[in-house]
């Protein structure tokens, strides 16, 4: 299995990491505090990790003292839904077209304005569209995307998306004037950039470090069997390996690229990005403690997601098939995007396992899990093992 832990560290895709962050709101301590308290985590090394990311973030913030309306304009995240993934949307990610070519790796910014000047408008309205399509979802089946290659076509679905009229104005001022929101968006991008820079001498040992635990990780596994063996997650062994690249600013979070054919075989290795908090006192899939008071956390929060009726019935419909995206919009005369919002919170939460077959990404319910909290919860509410 051939693999590539890079050594260096993308400032481009930091850059759009640092962006977000501060749009959003965020904040590295009360981050910090969020995983203590729902992993009853005692941080060691990740101590030293999060007083870096918060001098980061105080500096990124008095670089952008001025203009922080405008950061949180381009910046913000549309929709912050249950999951509280960071792959939901925002503008200025848009602007740039990035999920089309965020596994590229570009240099500088100067390649990305260089390479979104070379698209053709045909070319530039179909990856404008599957940007929408894929906007405010973490997975999307690569079969449902629809080919959509004029500008009346964008504005058309544009306007029948499932977002606030508010965003979608806003979304069709970026497509419509295009070159006005690109460029100042790679002008707050190059200020992220350099100020991260500043910090250089700390990230690279961050990388460092990061090389020698995911080399002492996966000397006996490919990623993708790792993955299997703590998560559940079926993606399939890629014949070309994989590339596994540090991530700084989302620190906690992975995200996954997959470039496949129509028929669903591999065209290249698969690229993991993976937050530098990972380590040995933070594993890469760290589960709820069995302390009472972590647990009844965990058992109020799948409680009030099993209450949302289409979350319920979507668990009960993959309770003993696996089924994708749209075969479920179907069944419960729901959108696809609606099903992937729900679905983003039951991942979250583990009650539901995903398995790639071709190029879908199929759903399977976890009832073990489901198991466990019911049963934590008989016991503490009746005294007893099971309800019979």
């Amino acid at each position: 299995m051939l693999q590539e832990i890079s050594s260096e560290l993308n400032y481009v895709t930091e850059g759009i990491a640092l962006l977000h962050h501060m749009g959003s709101d965020k904040s590295f301590p009360a981050l910090k505090e969020s995983l203590c308290k729902k992993y009853d985590i005692t941080f060691h090394a990740g101590n030293q990790k999060f007083d870096l990311l918060t001098q980061i973030e105080q500096n990124a913030r008095n670089v952008f003292r001025e203009e922080m309306k405008e950061i949180q304009y381009y910046f913000s995240i549309y929709g912050a839904n249950e999951s509280k993934s960071p792959n939901v949307s925002c503008a200025g990610m848009l602007t740039l077209l990035w999920r089309d070519h965020s596994n590229k790796f570009f240099k500088d910014t100067e390649e990305i304005r260089a390479y979104l000047d070379s698209l053709s408008e045909e070319d530039y309205c179909e990856k404008f569209g599957v940007e929408l399509q894929f906007y405010n979802e973490i997975l999307k089946d690569e079969s449902e995307i629809l080919p959509i290659k004029e500008p009346l076509d964008i504005i058309s679905y544009l306007m029948k998306m499932e977002v606030a009229d508010e965003e979608k104005w806003k979304l069709q001022k970026i497509f419509c004037d295009r070159a006005k929101h690109r460029e100042k968006v790679l002008y707050f991008l190059d200020k992220a950039i350099t100020s991260l820079k500043m910090f250089q001498a700390e990230l690279d040992e961050l990388v460092t470090q990061f090389i020698h635990y995911w080399n002492e990780i996966l000397k006996d596994y490919s990623i993708a069997a790792y993955m299997h063996k703590i998560a559940m997650a079926d993606l399939g062994e890629n014949p070309f390996g994989f590339c596994l690249f540090p991530s700084v600013i989302d620190c906690n979070k992975i995200s996954i690229n997959m470039e496949l054919e129509t028929d669903g075989s591999y065209k290249q290795p698969d690229t993991y990005i993976v937050g530098i908090l990972f380590g040995d006192d933070f594993q890469f899939w760290a589960n709820h403690t069995n302390d009472d008071r972590i647990h009844a956390n965990y058992a109020a929060q799948v409680l009030k997601l099993l209450s949302d009726k289409s979350k319920f019935e979507i668990l009960s419909y993959i309770r003993d098939k696996e089924s994708y995206g749209s075969e479920l919009a179907k069944h419960l005369h729901l959108t696809t995007p609606t099903v992937s919002h729900h679905m983003n919170a039951l991942i979250a939460a583990e009650l539901v396992t995903i398995k790639r077959i071709e190029n879908r990404v199929y759903y399977l319910s976890n009832k073990e899990k489901i198991e466990e909290v019911l049963r934590y919860c008989c016991k503490t509410l009746t005294g007893k093992d099971t309800i019979l």
